[in-house]
């Protein structure tokens, strides 16, 4: 569900520093997901920035909404979910995940009260190869019923210019694993991610632990 909280993206004001986000009100970002082994179309994912508030201390709160509709999987999400981006004065993102995934569980089971803990996402506008990202940990819980969210071993691989439905772009690659648990279920992943400074994540492909690609998610659309 990582996309579902990072990807929204688009060129940033040019009098103030570069950052892995979009921030530029109103623009909207539209994402297709496919299977990689079947080649079937997941969903489609889209993002609108939908304020930008400058706070005293030079950062900016960044409202922004983002759904998931799919014909062919349930998707995620059962509506849209709205969430705040900061963006610190040094260019620096910083995205709570487990917030929106809270609003997520709680679409679907309404009569639950679901809290976040943890999962502060964020990553530096200075960011090289080589460089090791912090670890995010973050939970939901429900009356002793916890789904953890885990981030580890993520860091930047490389620098690489790829091209997408959406254009060509300069992009760093950044690895994580990731792990999501919960009564019953555990999933399992290592994933790419492509980011361009001032559009945010251009790409992003998930692999099982054992190499096989699963699916690969681009950007298709930016209006």
């Amino acid at each position: 569900m990582i996309l579902l909280f990072t990807v929204i993206w688009s060129v940033a004001a040019t009098a103030l520093p570069g950052t892995y986000f979009c921030t530029t009100k109103g623009t909207t970002l539209r994402y297709e997901r496919y299977d990689c082994n079947s080649g079937k179309h997941w969903w489609t994912q889209t993002t609108r920035i939908d304020d930008i508030k400058y706070e005293d201390d030079g950062s900016r709160s960044i409202k922004f909404t983002a759904n998931i509709k799919s014909d062919k999987v349930q998707a995620p999400v059962k509506g849209d979910v709205s969430s705040t981006a900061i963006i610190r004065p040094d260019g620096t993102v910083e995205v709570n995940i487990t917030e929106a995934v809270s609003i997520a569980a709680g679409q679907r089971l309404s009569a639950f009260n679901f809290k976040a803990t943890g999962g502060m996402s964020s990553m530096k506008s200075t960011v090289k190869p080589g460089d090791k990202l912090d670890e995010i940990h973050g939970a939901v819980n429900w009356k002793g019923i916890k789904y953890t969210l885990d981030y580890t071993d993520r860091s930047v691989l490389r620098r690489e210019t790829i091209t997408v439905p959406a254009g060509t772009f300069d992009c760093i690659v950044v690895k994580e694993h990731k792990v999501e648990s919960a009564p019953f279920y555990k999933r399992d992943r290592i994933t790419l991610s492509w980011y361009a400074l001032d559009y945010g994540v251009i790409k992003h492909d998930s692999f099982f632990p054992d190499g096989r690609q699963e699916c690969s998610e681009q950007l298709y659309e930016i209006r």
